[in-house]
């Protein structure tokens, strides 16, 4: 480990377990080669957006007409879900979706068009170059992604092409938000016909800038909306968030691991193996289940194991049995051994066995035939989580003291060298009248409000708005996850925040992409901490 200063207590266990002390959010996707997306699956991954803009014009004259259909809404979910899971998704994810549009398109252009006669309306129809015949040939496809992408790079500016990246990027956080909801058996059809309005938009294929913006930010206050319903479902089902310390050790016995950010799967996962003698482990964003009350009930729920997503393939082929991969994980299995994973997903990757109807009794027998741990191994714990309301209470009182002119609030972390590096200098450069709100990075001074938030992505939302009107803030969002662009885009309307991001994937955040996001939306990237601060302080 050398002399490298740890600022957060999973960024301790993570590099104890595995002695790493390189750039924890890159060594991943290196080795796995996501960190940007190969040729033939950016043009499959066009294909499909025709898929889904041809999709939701139809669903959308249909909803517009009261006939919505409960089919196309489970195949455009899904489709939009598979994207965000698995960036890198394969063959078989691509045609396993296209064949369920080449189901759905023909029959709801149908309806669309009896209705129509019914109604003695002239039809609204689009054209397209996609064919429904059942047969999917896949170099056709890759060539017709092909050109579908040249014709865009020819017709359409480089700066309203990033905005309809962005367009997309926010159905996808809506799309999770929505099939989160409906897991609870919430009724979220308000994000659902404003992902087909997302989607539709790129139809018209508008240029205007501002209108554009206009669009994106609207959409981001429907997203945020959702964030926060979907919180307070989670909290009336499993119990007010609190401070909760959870253990990486492993105990002997056999062992589930269950990876992903869907809680109430892993609560299914726990009723289904409640009597059996099998412990349960959760993996990366599963961990924040830990924060909920209820989940402490069940005694076979153990802890936390691995590092993180990034580093799924250590993780994941060191783990002594079955791995469920939720609804919407982000995983790429290609390389992994066989036979024990499972997912619930729509789609899934060669070699991952489907989980219907919670049907858990495969994942049962898989566990029992597993070695599990044989020994066990003690490993420290980590404090995660806050009751926010007392929280609050703390920061409240910290601004009543007049001590402070500004507020910084560091979002969770990047897991980066760089990053490590940047918020270290931040935290001990940061002047006294600066009141600091650190969700991941430790500090112990008098003017910082140190909180381990963990993998809970809606935490710097939460607490910015509820001290958006005492001071001026400056958020970091050091981490880019599938949530950042509308919550960063959400937040840049408040004329009291400055917003700045950290070093991101480029399968996440590309260069053009965080370009386009600081001319529109006024978002900064991280420079050095001696320029940002004097930007933020001195601010007119």
């Amino acid at each position: 480990m050398g002399n490298i200063k740890l600022h957060s207590g999973i960024y301790h266990i993570v590099t104890m377990m595995y002695g790493y002390n390189e750039d924890y959010q890159y060594d991943g996707c290196v080795s796995r080669g996501i960190c940007s997306i190969n040729p033939k699956t950016a043009s499959l991954q066009e294909v499909l957006v025709l898929y889904l803009r041809l999709g939701a014009h139809y669903a959308l004259k249909l909803h517009e007409n009261n006939r919505d259909d409960a089919g196309i809404k489970n195949v455009m979910l899904n489709s939009i879900s598979i994207m965000v899971s698995n960036p890198e998704f394969s063959e078989k994810d691509f045609t396993a979706i296209a064949g369920k549009f080449k189901e759905e398109l023909p029959r709801i252009i149908k309806l669309y068009e009896d209705l129509c006669k019914e109604k003695n309306m002239v039809p609204e129809c689009l054209k397209s170059i996609l064919k429904y015949n059942k047969e999917t040939d896949i170099i056709k496809a890759v060539r017709m992604g092909e050109k579908e992408f040249l014709r865009k790079a020819n017709s359409i500016p480089q700066d309203v092409r990033d905005l309809y990246k962005i367009l997309f990027v926010l159905a996808k956080s809506i799309c999770i938000n929505v099939l989160d909801l409906e897991s609870f058996g919430v009724d979220a059809d308000e994000g659902y016909i404003t992902i087909l309005k997302l989607l539709d938009s790129l139809n018209t294929e508008e240029q205007d800038i501002e209108k554009i913006k206009n669009l994106i930010i609207e959409n981001t206050k429907i997203d945020n909306k959702l964030m926060k319903r979907l919180r307070t479902v989670q909290e009336e089902r499993y119990g007010i968030q609190q401070m909760k310390e959870v253990s990486y050790s492993t105990t002997p016995g056999k062992a589930v691991l269950v990876v992903g950010s869907n809680i109430r799967e892993l609560e299914d996962v726990l009723e289904a193996l409640k009597e059996e003698d099998i412990d349960v482990y959760t993996h990366d964003e599963m961990m924040l289940a830990h924060t909920f009350p209820k989940f402490s009930e069940y005694t076979s729920l153990k802890g936390q194991y691995g590092q993180g997503m990034e580093n799924c393939l250590l993780d994941f082929s060191t783990f002594p049995g079955p791995i469920i991969l939720t609804r919407h994980s982000l995983y790429n299995v290609e390389n992994l051994y066989r036979g024990r994973l499972y997912t619930t997903d729509f789609a899934y990757s060669k070699g991952v066995i489907s989980i219907h109807n919670k049907d858990f009794s495969d994942v049962i027998k898989s566990a029992n035939e597993a070695k599990g741990f044989k020994t066990g191994k003690q490993c420290e714990t980590v404090h995660i989580g806050c009751n926010f309301e007392a929280s609050v209470r703390e920061i409240d009182e910290k601004i009543k003291s007049g001590k402070y002119s500004n507020v910084f609030i560091i979002g969770l972390n990047g897991y980066t060298i760089e990053q490590q590096a940047y918020f270290d200098k931040l935290l001990d450069k940061t002047p006294d009248n600066v009141l600091i709100i650190s969700l991941s990075y430790s500090t112990r001074r008098e003017n910082a409000v140190y909180i381990n938030a963990c993998f809970d992505t809606f935490a710097i939302v939460r607490f910015a708005e509820a001290v958006s009107e005492k001071l001026p803030i400056a958020l970091f969002f050091p981490k880019c996850d599938r949530h950042t662009i509308s919550q960063m885009i959400y937040m840049s309307t408040n004329p009291n925040m400055q917003i700045y991001v950290g070093k991101c994937t480029p399968i996440i955040l590309n260069p053009n992409l965080i370009d386009t996001l600081h001319k529109v939306f006024g978002i900064n990237g991280l420079t050095s901490v001696k320029k940002d601060l004097d930007d933020i302080l001195n601010k007119k």
